[in-house]
């Protein structure tokens, strides 16, 4: 008898060590991906993140870039940060150590509600659920919250078997911490009030009740307290712990909505299209519910769907990227639309027995309500998973029992509504389950730091988010960005290394962004290695034009055309576009001396550079091409001020075949008529007549910009968006394979002097 006593607890060690053994494996596969240690400055986990080590540095209010959510995260995480530093091993090994302390928690709950077998199976679907453990791996609260949602419900059932002082204190301040973890949690709050007065205090009497009500309720909502404080302290108003309810609800709330995921630029389309700005939340729903209550009610039925769909909807971060890098996460649970069937099938299974498992019903009621009157997300329905995982334990278990009696009927019945359910919950083709912007960040990711620096991986995750990016049809944005961004920098580092395969890797970026400006530069200063001046003269000229606000691409002109002592024309124009972008004061007062000395120099030629221009039109007419560019060519020397004479020139060199000294000519007019849209207009008809699209869209996109609609306003615009498409729809070679370690860093220390930004 004093052997077999020490078994339960041995059971509970050797399920917490099998829970803990599956997260500490994928731990160590988590701990060589970049994800580990970078936070990026955007989203839930970077507030998070700030706000703990705030905390950690004596900031009590624990202060981040965005308060809008509930502080508890934040001081948990602070107090490790406090304890250990910003250290991610001690995080998420604590966090593991949560999840696997959850699933034996579950185990419990399962053998005191059902029975031990339904309890060793809800333990089996919980540490096994590959969802749940990604999100133990993240610096986010929806594994915390899980963990407080299951410890909170196992201590109220406790509180019904043994309702003492301690357990009534206890178990209320277990509640206070699941309540404040997320606001929408409050929706238990009556149930709890209600299973308490209904199971606990069950055969009290009138005095025992009341003492009862004040050990629970007293403790429970003076714990509220400090953080309603801290709410208040930084918002400077009363906040009930969370202020971003407003626009959560609204996000989730409207007609269209598509039923699954967070997009306000869908809803600020929506609001404005119905003229719905500035309505409160409530205003906004009773609009539509008036205007088309039908349309209402589908949109609530499809976000009822999703949230039992298979589909795990991104919001930060997309869990089917960890899954894709890990290697025993695909082999353990990942479907929660098995969880949804099962535990749908099991929730009416278990009606008859429903006062027993009366708690479990009201906990999972409240947390689905609480998701789906917002916004349905993957890391917002994953503390229901537990429930969930309790009911399809359940309805396993019966089929065992079925099974084990030779009742084979029901169990067809089974199986066929479950294949039903399965099937039916499966994630829809037509939803995107990785975002292109979930691959710009693994790509940035790749970038950020030294540690993880693999540009070949950067290149991979970047190719991916162009074709996610360009199938949803969102055009030019922060994808391309970061995409140019990574051909910038390895054209920049094979340009130091005198590679010619950095001209087809810029080109690439050309086709990415063809409206960065650094792109043409770095083009340029390839060219002129090259000694092709010509073309590097040129492709500053286009620099310039991709960005007029950047004097980067003019100094470097001016600079060569100070080594052309001959053309002091094309050097004052270039000093005049130079001077207004200038800040330092007596590099200002330098150049207002030399466009000085400049502009008097070509007034003393101004009569001269009229007759000559009078010669060389003449010959022109005749088409005496090569007399008339000897004239044209002497004039344009000292002309800095009419365009015209320059395009007339580069007409000469055009009959003359000489289409890039052509070329040299229109970008010299272009920079004397900046806002000229005829010569944008027909740089870009030229560049496409020879097939360079890239730069045809640059130009056409500056015509009009800068252009009156005119007859064939529309045309050009009708081009412009037709060879934008097919340049975004434009297939990518990988141009980066794998670098030694010594090629990483210095392609790294390439990357920190240009001081790209990456990512959104």
């Amino acid at each position: 008898m004093e052997q077999s006593q020490p078994r339960p607890i041995l059971i509970l060690v050797g399920l917490f060590l099998i829970a803990l053994a599956v997260r500490g494996i994928y731990f160590v596969e988590l701990s060589h991906l970049p994800y580990f240690d970078i936070v990026l400055p955007v989203y839930d986990h970077f507030n998070f993140d700030q706000g703990a080590l705030n905390f950690a540095a004596g900031d009590l209010l624990a202060r981040s870039p965005n308060n809008s959510y509930s502080p508890l995260y934040k001081y948990f995480l602070g107090s490790i940060y406090y304890l250990f530093g910003r250290n991610f091993y001690a995080v998420y090994g604590l966090q593991f150590f949560m999840g696997a302390l959850g699933s034996v928690f579950l185990f419990l709950i399962g053998k005191r509600l059902f029975d031990a077998r339904v309890g060793f199976l809800a333990f089996a679907g919980f540490s096994l659920y590959s969802t749940e453990i990604i999100y133990e791996g993240i610096i986010l609260r929806a594994a915390f919250i899980t963990f407080l949602t299951i410890v909170s419900f196992y201590a109220l059932i406790r509180l019904r078997d043994s309702p003492t002082s301690l357990m009534l204190i206890g178990c209320a301040l277990i509640l206070s911490l699941f309540f404040q973890s997320r606001p929408n949690t409050f929706l238990c709050l009556p149930f709890v009030i209600l299973y308490v007065h209904k199971y606990v205090f069950k055969d009290w009497g009138p005095e025992e009740r009341m003492r009862g009500w004040g050990l629970f309720l007293i403790p429970l909502f003076l714990s509220f307290i400090p953080l309603l404080v801290q709410c208040f302290l930084v918002h400077d108003k009363f906040v009930f712990f969370d202020s971003s309810g407003p626009i959560a609800f609204t996000a989730g709330n409207f007609i269209d909505y598509p039923g699954v995921g967070f997009d306000t630029n869908l809803l600020k389309h929506f609001q404005k299209q119905h003229q719905m700005e500035g309505l409160s939340p409530l205003s906004f729903i009773f609009q539509q519910v008036m205007s088309d209550p039908a349309g209402f009610l589908k949109m609530l039925w499809r976000k009822l769907y999703f949230y039992f769909n298979d589909l795990e909807g991104a919001s930060n971060l997309s869990i089917y990227l960890y899954l894709e890098n890990s290697k025993i996460l695909p082999f353990l649970f990942s479907h929660f639309a098995l969880f949804s069937a099962l535990g749908l099938m099991g929730i009416v299974l278990s009606i008859q027995g429903r006062e027993r498992v009366f708690l479990l019903y009201a906990y999972l009621v409240c947390m689905i309500l609480s998701v789906v009157l917002f916004h349905v997300v993957s890391r917002f329905r994953i503390p229901s998973a537990p429930f969930l995982i309790l009911f399809s334990a359940y309805a396993v278990g019966r089929v065992c029992t079925w099974w084990g009696h030779r009742q084979f009927k029901p169990i067809a019945v089974f199986a066929l509504v479950f294949l039903i359910l399965f099937y039916g919950l499966r994630a829809p083709e037509g939803h995107v389950k990785i975002r292109y912007v979930d691959y710009c960040n693994w790509s940035y990711a790749y970038m950020a730091e030294e540690k993880w620096f693999d540009v070949d991986k950067a290149e991979t995750y970047g190719i991916k988010c162009l074709e996610t990016e360009r199938m949803g049809g969102s055009g030019w944005g922060v994808v391309n960005a970061t995409m140019a961004s990574i051909y910038k920098l390895y054209g920049s580092y094979l340009i130091k290394q005198q590679d010619e395969s950095a001209e087809k890797v810029l080109r690439n970026a050309f086709s990415v962004d063809p409206f960065d400006s650094e792109l043409y530069r770095m083009y340029s200063d390839f060219q002129a290695g090259r000694n092709k001046t010509g073309s590097a003269i040129r492709h500053l000229h286009i620099s310039h034009v991709a960005d007029k606000k950047d004097a980067t691409p003019m100094k470097t002109l001016v600079q060569l055309y100070y080594k052309n002592k001959s053309d002091p024309g094309r050097l004052l124009v270039a000093l005049r576009v130079v001077l207004p972008m200038e800040k330092d004061p007596i590099i200002v007062q330098q150049l207002k001396d030399e466009i000085h000395r400049l502009e008097g120099l070509l007034a003393s030629k101004k009569q001269w550079v009229n007759t000559s221009a009078e010669k060389a039109r003449k010959l022109f007419s005749k088409g005496e091409w090569s007399e008339a560019l000897k004239e044209y060519k002497k004039l344009n020397a000292y002309n800095a001020s009419d365009a015209r004479l320059l395009v007339e020139q580069g007409a000469v060199y055009e009959n003359l075949k000489e289409e890039e000294k052509a070329l040299d000519s229109f970008y010299d007019a272009l920079l004397i008529a900046r806002n000229n849209p005829n010569l944008n207009k027909s740089l870009g008809n030229y560049y496409l007549s020879v097939g360079d699209p890239v730069l045809a869209v640059l130009h056409w996109k500056q015509y009009l910009e800068t252009s009156a609609p005119e007859n064939d306003f529309s045309l050009i615009n009708k081009r412009y968006q037709v060879f934008s498409r097919k340049l975004r729809m434009k297939n990518f070679e990988k141009q980066i394979f794998g670098l030694s370690e010594e090629q990483s860093r210095d392609l790294y220390k390439v990357y920190q002097n240009m001081n790209v930004e990456l990512g959104p």
